[in-house]
C-alpha cells in the first residue's frame, strides 16, 4: 500500500481515520474523558495536531487504499519543531479550555515523555494509527518504517522516540527495534516512552 507524503486535502479523510483509530486509546480517554461528546473531542484534537504539522511542514504520511482512501496516517515532528501558526494555537486554546482539568493532565503526560526523550536530536512520532478493520495486514508497519526512513535520512537526527499507553504496541515497537527510555502512570494506565537508535534496526 502506498505510504505519501499528506497534503491538506487529505486532512478530513486523515483524522477521519486516526479518530476512529484511538476512540478507544488510553492516551486520548486519559486527556479527552470518555464522557458525551469524547467522539467530537477526539475528532478536534487530531484534526488541530495535524492542521499544525501541516502548516509546519513536519512529516505526515499517510497509507492510500487501492481506492484511494486513506487507511492509516502517522505525523511527528523533526529534530527541530517549531511553533505553532497563530492561528491554530489560538483555536487549540480554545479548544483546551472546553475541556475541564485538560491542561493539568497534558502537564502530567508531558512531565512523563520529558523524563523519557533522549537528550540528543532526535525525530518524535507523536501519532501512527491504522483503520482497525485492517490491523495485522503490516499497514502500521509500513507507516512506523517509513517515518523512521525520514529520521534515518536526517544527518542531525539519532533516532525516533514515541510514546504509547498499550502493553500491545509495546511489543510491537521492540520487534521494530524500540527500546523503553521511561514509563509513568496516566490515570488507571502505564505510558511507556520508547526510543530507536539510528544503527539499531
Amino acid at each position: 500500500m502506498p505510504i505519501t507524503a499528506a497534503a491538506s486535502p487529505d486532512l478530513h479523510a486523515a483524522v477521519g481515520c486516526l479518530a476512529t483509530a484511538f476512540s478507544r486509546d488510553p492516551i486520548t480517554e486519559f486527556l479527552l474523558q470518555a464522557a458525551p461528546g469524547y467522539d467530537e473531542r477526539v475528532t478536534q484534537f487530531f484534526s488541530l495536531l495535524m492542521r499544525a504539522r501541516l502548516a509546519l511542514n513536519m512529516p505526515v504520511l499517510v497509507a492510500r487504499g487501492t481506492a484511494g482512501g486513506i487507511q492509516g496516517a502517522a505525523m511527528g515532528y523533526t529534530t527541530a519543531p517549531p511553533a505553532w501558526p497563530t492561528d491554530v494555537s489560538d483555536d487549540w486554546d480554545r479548544f483546551e479550555t472546553t475541556i475541564p482539568g485538560l491542561s493539568d493532565r497534558l502537564a502530567v503526560y508531558d512531565g512523563i515523555a520529558a523524563q523519557g526523550k533522549p537528550t540528543l536530536p532526535h525525530y518524535y512520532l507523536g501519532v501512527i494509527g491504522v483503520d482497525p478493520a485492517l490491523h495485522g495486514q503490516g499497514l502500521g508497519a509500513q507507516l512506523l518504517q517509513s517515518f523512521c526512513d525520514l529520521s534515518a535520512a536526517d544527518p542531525l537526527s539519532s533516532g525516533v522516540y514515541l510514546e504509547t499507553a498499550k502493553a500491545s504496541n509495546v511489543r510491537f515497537y521492540e520487534r521494530a527495534g524500540f527500546v523503553e527510555t521511561g514509563r509513568g502512570r496516566l490515570g488507571s494506565a502505564t505510558l511507556w516512552c520508547m526510543y530507536l537508535p539510528h544503527g539499531q534496526r
